[in-house]
């Protein structure tokens, strides 16, 4: 999806949609951004869970409790993404 975003940015597009979060700091003042009201937006969900086979399920659990936690889910929300509290 960031190749709409650089279309967009670059003119060879008129309009574009994109995710929020690949809208980074670096283009958003190039681009007019129109926010999608909640009753006509499709929210993502990204599951997360250690594989059955993993090779190092107590790093991936230790990832995993990281992106839970309130450090790893203000990172994603400072890259756009909903956090868990919405």
């Amino acid at each position: 999806m960031k190749a709409v975003v650089t279309k967009v940015q670059l003119g060879e597009a008129d309009a574009g949609f994109v995710y929020q979060s690949d809208v980074t700091d670096a283009v958003a003042s190039k681009l007019t951004i129109i926010p999608i009201p909640d009753n006509f937006n499709v929210i993502a969900q990204y599951p997360i869970a250690v594989v059955k086979n993993s090779a190092h399920p107590n790093d991936a659990q230790a990832f995993i409790q990281y992106v839970l936690s309130p450090d790893g889910q203000a990172v994603l929300v400072k890259f756009h993404f909903i956090g868990l509290n919405g």
